[in-house]
């Protein structure tokens, strides 16, 4: 009986793990998918004055590996008491966009279940910020909050979902009325594929978490796709996939991964797994012609 070299089995396995950065803002501790992460900086000593039409919370501007990069102060952003420190810059990139977020100290890496991952409309109801996204518990006594990085890269640069939206081919191709689920914790990002998919004449259904998506999969023998964001609460979106196609009778369901996670190593993840596709999110004219390729 043969059996999978270790790689080969982590690629074809939901592992439903992920590794968070935490952070800190004040007494708050944040965290942030370490895949999103391209580096963390000390505070730039020089920066230069953002141009006009900026959002307030960017500071200036700095060079990093020849990309003149906003600096962000994320807590201006999220309306919370700014730090007389000097603190870090951490440095994302997603959405084809390279952001610094400035932060005041930055602490160490996480490795946690998404099990351990709670969305905010279950725990914190106390907590009135719409960009605190989920909750991880990485121990009993410590609770990390995640944000909604999408959500805040769309709110600094609004034209990035107006762009990919003109950018699309008009097509007279309709569906069929056939029913799509969306897993997506992401409300903006949601709703945009809500609004384009419904507007191709397709029935949707969303959900906010992998948990969730599994049980209305298995619920709604009709479902002709699921396209399925990576980081969810509960269950990842590859775990998702991973169930699907253990599915007894719907195996064979296409899965498109939609995710803000764009590395290789997550595209080759999908692909073993029998994703139909990996695509990289707000590439709205490549999804769409996904969807037509898989339920043509």
């Amino acid at each position: 009986m043969s059996t999978m070299k270790e790689p080969e089995a982590y690629l074809a396995s939901g592992s439903n793990e992920l590794k968070i950065l935490e952070y800190m803002i004040g007494d708050l501790h944040l965290g942030i998918n370490i895949l999103k992460v391209s580096r963390v900086l000390v505070h730039p000593e020089k920066l230069a004055r953002p141009g006009s039409g900026i959002h307030s919370s960017v500071v200036g501007m700095f060079e990093d590996h020849g990309n003149l990069v906003p600096m962000v102060d994320l807590a201006e952003f999220l309306g919370l008491k700014k730090s007389e420190q000097n603190g870090r810059v951490i440095i994302t990139e997603f959405y084809n966009e390279i952001n610094g977020f400035l932060v005041d100290s930055v602490d160490r890496v996480h490795t946690i279940s998404w099990k351990q991952v709670k969305g905010s409309d279950e725990v914190m109801s106390n907590i009135d910020n719409p960009f605190v996204l989920a909750v991880a518990k990485p121990s009993a006594d410590k609770n990390i909050l995640l944000l909604d990085y999408e959500k805040i890269v769309l709110e600094l640069a609004p034209s990035i979902a107006r762009r990919e939206k003109l950018s699309m081919e008009k097509t007279e191709w309709k569906g069929k009325d056939q029913l799509i689920l969306i897993a997506e914790d992401s409300a903006p990002v949601r709703d945009m594929l809500e609004v384009e998919l419904g507007e191709l004449n397709f029935r949707v259904i969303t959900t906010r978490d992998g948990e969730e998506a599994v049980n209305v999969f298995k619920e709604n023998s009709d479902i002709a796709l699921v396209i399925a964001d990576v980081e969810m609460p509960k269950k990842d979106g590859l775990a998702v996939l991973g169930e699907i196609r253990q599915h007894t009778e719907r195996q064979n369901t296409p899965v498109l991964i939609y995710s803000s996670i764009g590395d290789i190593g997550m595209k080759e993840r999908a692909k073993v797994m029998e994703a139909n596709a990996h695509i990289t999110k707000l590439e709205l004219q490549t999804l769409l012609a996904n969807v037509k390729d898989v339920l043509k």
